[in-house]
């Protein structure tokens, strides 16, 4: 296989996808002006999605599928739901309170 294996290959992607995940974060922060939940959400939700890769392909190279698709399952779908309200709260209108006189 040569100089690496699939535990290096995973690192090095792991290693790109969370600077992508933290330059995708600050952009949000800039471009949307937002605010702390919706920062937390997102971090949790990008965390959640690097964990469940992780924990995916180091149990396919351990030859435990069955471990891998859980791991996908339980760690990968909250952070996808996490993401998701994470981009409701961004695209909400904000409320405009209507005096009456």
């Amino acid at each position: 296989m040569g100089v690496f294996n699939g535990i290096e290959i995973m690192f090095f992607f792991l290693g790109v996808l969370s600077t992508l995940g933290v330059l995708g974060i600050l952009m949000v922060i800039k471009k949307f002006n937002a605010k702390w939940p919706v920062i937390a959400l997102l971090s949790m939700g990008v965390s959640l999605i690097l964990f469940s890769f992780a924990w995916s392909v180091s149990s396919i190279l351990e030859k435990e599928h069955q471990a891998a698709n859980m791991g996908l399952l339980f760690f990968g779908l909250p952070g996808i739901i996490f993401m998701g309200m994470a981009w409701k709260k961004l695209s909400q209108k904000p409320i405009v309170k209507m005096e009456t006189q």
